[in-house]
């Protein structure tokens, strides 16, 4: 019963300027933390593929590098699905 008096309560919520500036806002957010989440770790993996490549041979700077690239890409990964995932809720609205 509460389910759809949410729903009935939805469709007259979204039609008002609130809720259009909100829309809006949410999914302008997400939007940019995709953009700048995916660009900033694209970044520190490049920092972090340069410094290996210029280690000059060291086993512990290039383990270290490595460790640290498989951890900016998931880190990446989460970001831009958290960003993903907030341009998809103000999209529903």
């Amino acid at each position: 019963m509460i389910h759809a008096m949410l729903l009935a309560a939805s469709a007259n919520l979204g039609s008002t300027k609130a809720a259009q500036t909100v829309t809006t806002l949410t999914t302008s957010a997400g939007s940019y933390i995709m953009g700048l989440g995916a660009t900033g770790g694209g970044l520190m993996i490049g920092y972090h593929a340069l410094m290996r490549n210029l280690s000059g041979g060291d086993q512990q700077a290039d383990a270290h590098h490595l460790q640290s690239i498989k951890k900016v890409a998931v880190g990446t990964a989460l970001v831009v699905g958290a960003g993903g995932i907030a341009h998809f809720v103000g999209g529903i609205f």
